[in-house]
């Protein structure tokens, strides 16, 4: 199993029991969405692609081992890339979901 499989295997098992969470291809793997909104995915180079919004995604890009993700050579302000040595454990993931979601429940519904 590859670094991308196996973050969505742990992503699944974080979000299993909860009924607002779904799966849709995207982004070359599987994203996960949050009433319809993305809140995160593996992504094919083994990162933890998350949305937290702008001001967030600003303070921790530049951290070591976070990233803007980058679209077409364009930064996408309101995701960042965070790697695998800084979600080792389930509760370092569960961390970064919960940064994801208190976004993500603030926008309005589609």
């Amino acid at each position: 199993m590859n670094e991308d499989q196996e973050m969505t295997e742990r992503l699944r098992r974080a979000t299993a029991l909860d009924p607002r969470i779904s799966e849709k291809r995207m982004f070359g793997g599987i994203c996960f969405l949050l009433d319809g909104k993305i809140l995160a995915a593996a992504r094919r180079n083994g990162t933890l692609l998350l949305q937290v919004g702008a001001a967030t995604a600003e303070k921790h890009a530049g951290e070591e081992g976070i990233a803007y993700m980058e679209m077409k050579g364009r930064k996408a302000r309101n995701f960042i890339e965070v790697e695998l040595g800084l979600i080792e454990t389930d509760a370092e993931l569960d961390d970064w979901l919960q940064l994801a979601e208190r976004y993500v429940m603030t926008k309005e519904k589609s």
